[in-house]
């Protein structure tokens, strides 16, 4: 039987009702999310948390009566994923404490340095903060404590170093402790907090009783947070919702928020309408570009940390004073800040979703400065990561520290096929000739990777640009391959093999109601089942599209968040997983799913800035989709 394809000439539409009853909550999750640690200037939560400041401590008093605070000390009693042990000793000396310090860190520095009152342009600007509260509690029930702010640089009334805090020491006076845990307030109104250098501290000493019996005082703190809320600020959405495990995924991802995750967030804030929400986004990724604690030449980190965009006054490694800041953690054994390699470099599909974003966002405000940037993070791929080798395309990027990170070899279709859509955005936008060049380099290298046989895209090359990588069929390839290939820039794909890799990942990948992110089954991928529900919609078959949204609206959590995976780990192939945590990402592609709107193309109504696309074959518009029914596990074109 003869197979007719008919072209339609649409970029997105609305195909089904907009909510399958978890749109509502998931757009709000995602808005909590941004919000969650800019409600409040925290000093502390849990440890490593994105929403800390005033991390460095300085000791007080005589001698070694105050060891170092377990600040990742994990109990049941903890408020969340942990709490703060303190302990003095007072047979040692007769007082003694801790300051959380905002520190300095200059251009030859390896770790923050203690600042008393002695450097300057090192406060923090706390003005408009109206309490400081914290939780406390006591080991025993009878410990009796000092707790205050602000201070550094006074002797009681009297300023008596140059950069002390703007205000004098805010105190509760000695309180007396209870097992049970209590908040603490300090009012702050008509304080000066223009210039803060110790965001909190505490102070004891031990009666008589103590000190013979050598009884240590020894008390907890949970949640120490200044009442300021900063929610014009840009900024990041942490990726992940983490737990207290033994799993190193949950240290390493306490304080992640990964540039792909927030390109997509930014794309599903505006499918909500929520342009001040994508704004945020938008301004973080430029700022990113812009204040590298390294680099200038206009590439961003795979991830950057969650809460405050900027590292705080004081601190300019390779003298780049508030630089964006990058995730890691503290490790209390080594005694060292821990960087992820990964992390901390560039690949070129976070590069291409960044780029992508920021297109989107270009199109719907007509604002000049985003194409800009897009363009900027375009140039960089193409300088660095262009490869002719084999079938050509773009290299993978790079991982590691500077100055001389690890080059990245590899070719990674998924890559590819995010760059082929980012450039041909950008050739839309510009009419500039190499971008759509650039954008057919990378789809012939999409095109290479067809595996006629089964019907499916290969995941990429080996480090020798050659060699085709066959130990994993990625899910996301294929239906990433439907979406943003629909249109086939200059024939390049054949539209026919984007039919079949979505009916390889029918018949290879499904699980259950959903579909696992590789062939071996062992779980469900939500967010690349929040994919195929997308690519299924833009196909017009409605009926398998609905099935899968009405199973992810049942995999939302309470918050409305989705998790990543449905099982509480999920292998990927690669060597590193999926966890059953609320995940920015999966939440965001199922926003998009909903509203029917294509990441990869220019939303509808939302074109300010674009000009029209020029005519494809037999006039239809070069960015129309292939209409197909769904019947059974298979995909059939009308």
């Amino acid at each position: 039987m003869n197979v007719r394809l008919t072209l339609l000439a649409i970029v997105v539409t609305t195909l089904l009702p907009l909510s399958h009853g978890g749109l509502p909550e998931a757009v709000q999750y995602l808005a909590f999310r941004q919000d969650y640690y800019h409600r409040t200037y925290d000093v502390y939560t849990d440890a490593d948390a994105a929403g800390n400041h005033f991390f460095v401590r300085g000791r007080m008093g005589e001698g070694q009566p105050v060891p170092p605070m377990e600040e990742d000390f994990a109990a049941p009693f903890c408020r969340g994923l942990s709490c703060i042990r303190a302990e003095f000793r007072p047979w040692e000396s007769d007082w003694g404490g801790w300051y959380f310090m905002n520190g300095v860190y200059g251009p030859g520095d390896r770790a923050p340095r203690l600042n008393w009152g002695e450097v300057p342009h090192a406060g923090v600007d706390l003005r408009g903060a109206t309490e400081l509260r914290f939780w406390a509690r006591g080991e025993t029930g009878d410990e009796e404590v000092e707790f205050f702010c602000a201070g550094v640089g006074w002797r009681g009334w009297v300023r008596v170093l140059p950069y002390s805090d703007s205000s004098p020491k805010v105190s509760t006076g000695q309180v007396k402790l209870s097992r049970e845990w209590r908040e603490f307030r300090l009012d702050l109104r008509n304080k000066d907090l223009r210039y803060v250098v110790g965001g909190f501290g505490w102070v004891t000493s031990g009666s008589l009783t103590r000190r013979l019996l050598r009884r240590p005082i020894v008390f907890y703190l949970d949640d120490i947070r200044y009442e300021l809320a900063r929610l014009d600020e840009p900024r990041l959405l942490l990726s992940y919702e983490t737990v207290r495990s033994n799993d190193r995924f949950d240290r390493v991802m306490r304080n992640v928020a990964f540039v792909y995750d927030n390109a997509v967030a930014l794309m599903a804030f505006l499918a909500a309408g929520d342009e001040r929400r994508a704004r945020l986004i938008a301004q973080a990724l430029v700022e990113a570009m812009h204040q590298d604690r390294f680099y200038e030449d206009g590439r961003l980190r795979n991830a950057y940390q969650a809460g405050d965009l900027r590292l705080p006054p004081g601190w300019a490694p390779n003298g780049r004073a508030r630089a964006v800041r990058l995730p890691g953690y503290y490790d209390a054994r080594s005694g060292r800040w821990m960087e992820d390699g990964y992390q901390v470099g560039t690949n070129t599909g976070n590069m291409a979703w960044a780029m992508l974003a920021l297109l989107a966002f270009y199109e719907a405000t007509g604002e000049t400065r985003w194409l800009e940037a897009a363009g900027r993070l375009g140039e960089w791929v193409d300088q660095h990561c262009r490869d002719e080798r084999g079938a050509g395309g773009y290299m993978a990027g790079y991982e590691g520290w500077e100055p001389n990170p690890r080059r990245l070899t590899y070719k990674s279709t998924e890559h590819n096929i995010d760059l082929a859509a980012a450039f041909r955005r950008l050739f839309r936008a510009t009419q500039q000739e190499r971008w759509r060049q650039r954008s057919l380099h990378a789809a012939r290298f999409v095109k290479a990777m067809w595996d006629a046989k089964e019907g499916k895209f290969w995941t990429g090359v080996l480090d020798d640009g050659v060699t085709i990588n066959r130990s994993v069929i990625p899910l996301d390839v294929q239906a990433w391959a439907f979406l943003a290939l629909g249109w086939s820039p200059d024939g390049i794909v054949d539209p026919e093999w984007l039919r079949r890799g979505l009916d390889y990942a029918e018949q290879h990948l499904r699980v259950g109601d959903g579909y696992d992110y590789n062939q071996d089954r062992d779980g469900v991928w939500l967010e690349g089942t929040a994919q195929m529900a997308l690519a299924y919609r833009l196909a017009r078959a409605e009926g398998r599209s609905r099935q899968l949204l009405v199973f992810l609206a049942s995999q939302q959590l309470a918050s409305g968040a989705l998790p990543a995976a449905q099982p509480e780990r999920l292998t990927t192939g690669f060597g590193w997983y999926y966890y059953r945590r609320p995940h920015v990402g999966a939440t965001a592609w199922y926003v998009l799913a909903e509203r029917g709107l294509n990441p990869f193309a220019p939303f509808p109504g939302q074109s300010k800035g674009v000009r029209p696309p020029a005519p494809g074959p037999e006039g239809m518009l070069s960015t129309g989709f292939f209409r197909f029914r769904f019947v059974g596990r298979r995909i059939t074109p009308f």
